[in-house]
């Protein structure tokens, strides 16, 4: 169509209008040596107007995205973590203000200092661990291995740290090396109250705890917890690199026992961690004195949040198996939460939360009663206002 065309404006030039199929003459043969070119022309026109079509769709919506509002930002360029505290919106950049963590009425497991008394109670059980021992130097299986793990050592705290290295260390020697690893183990839980608080918790609230020598030699969720230690001790140097070993310890944590604890995350004294499989606490959870946590719980986020995003565990707390609790939520000292639970709202002290954010019957004093409704269609009850808590 477009040669005949070009042949009938040829001739039309000539003022000659050749009806259509005519043969055209010489003149209109030459005009339509052009006739390729202005093809390629056409078809380079035509397909810049199909892709441009093609991507108007596509540009419409990104103009309505630029124009939306966003609900969500990204996070600050110094928040590697959530440990890391945010500068002070109102304090000038590189003021000391700037820097200044958030104060917090969160309890704080660490600050418990380690005095005579913590020193002393160590002492004994690092006693009574090697007369266990020395019960086993004979035994064919056990015997080089309390040897060298437990009677070679001069305090609790060096043979939980030669423990710790054994089961750490990788046999090649080259990932997390194992003299290396042995005295970083030592430094970190040498006076730490919490070491030997935690042995005592375990015999004194685990029915299957037979000895002292089972629960620092054999008992999964005691090495778990100690190691979160010396993993959060070079957590808290803030160096790169210590933060890297102490990620290093976290995943070598998580493929020995299958417990994944975040080196930020604040465990007291005295935890009882039985079974411990499956176990996962995140970066700000915190997680007081005494407590007992079973196996498969989880101490998360919602996913929606940034910054402190974890549960905070009073003291004396039970997480019963599978127990899931999420947000940056408070579970009161003393609290239960049943096996299987789901929690995502704070749980007033003494409770026990069941389900998702149910509590059972709060009996403990008329008072909490005044303050609990009981349901007519269950056994459950509900909190109407608890001292600012809801659930």
């Amino acid at each position: 169509r477009e040669r005949n065309r070009a042949h009938h404006l040829a001739d039309e030039d000539e003022g000659q209008v050749l009806p259509e199929g005519h043969p055209p003459h010489r003149n209109s043969i030459e005009t339509a040596a052009g006739g390729p070119k202005a093809i390629a022309k056409l078809l380079v026109a035509l397909a810049a107007m199909l892709r441009a079509r093609a991507l108007a769709p596509a540009a419409r919506r990104a103009g309505a995205r630029a124009r939306r509002p966003t609900a969500r930002r990204s996070a600050p360029e110094h928040w590697y973590s959530a440990s890391a505290s945010a500068p002070s919106l109102n304090a000038p950049l590189g003021s000391a203000d700037a820097a200044a963590p958030v104060a917090s009425d969160v309890f704080h497991p660490r600050a418990a200092p380690y005095d005579d008394e913590a020193r002393a109670r160590d002492q004994r059980i690092f006693a009574r661990l090697c007369d266990e021992a020395e019960s086993l130097s004979g035994s064919a299986l056990l015997g080089n291995s309390v040897a060298k793990q437990i009677l070679t050592q001069r305090d609790l705290a060096g043979a939980v740290g030669e423990i710790l290295a054994c089961r750490l260390a990788r046999s090649n020697d080259s990932f997390l090396p194992r003299d290396e690893l042995r005295a970083a183990c030592a430094a970190a839980l040498r006076d730490d109250p919490r070491v030997g608080a935690d042995v005592t918790g375990i015999l004194a609230r685990d029915p299957a705890a037979i000895s002292y020598l089972q629960c620092v030699m054999f008992f999964k969720g005691f090495h778990a917890t100690q190691a979160q230690r010396v993993a959060g001790m070079f957590w808290r140097s803030g160096d790169r690199s210590d933060k890297h070993a102490a990620l290093a310890v976290q995943n070598r944590i998580s493929e020995l026992w299958a417990v994944d604890i975040h080196p930020a995350a604040e465990i007291g004294g005295g935890l009882l961690m039985d079974h411990a499989t499956g176990i996962v606490v995140g970066e700000t959870a915190v997680v007081g004195e005494n407590c007992t946590i079973l196996h498969a719980v989880t101490l998360g986020g919602t996913g929606k949040d940034r910054g402190d995003r974890h549960p905070k565990i009073g003291h004396s707390c039970v997480l019963g198996a599978g127990a899931t609790i999420l947000g940056n939520i408070k579970i009161g000292d003393g609290a239960t939460v049943g096996s299987q639970a789901v929690v995502t709202k704070d749980v007033p002290a003494g409770m026990t939360v069941v389900g998702l954010n149910k509590l059972l019957d709060p009996a403990v004093d008329s008072e909490r009663k005044k303050v609990v409704k009981k349901r007519t269609e269950t056994w459950q009850y509900e909190v109407d206002t608890y001292d600012g808590y809801s659930i």
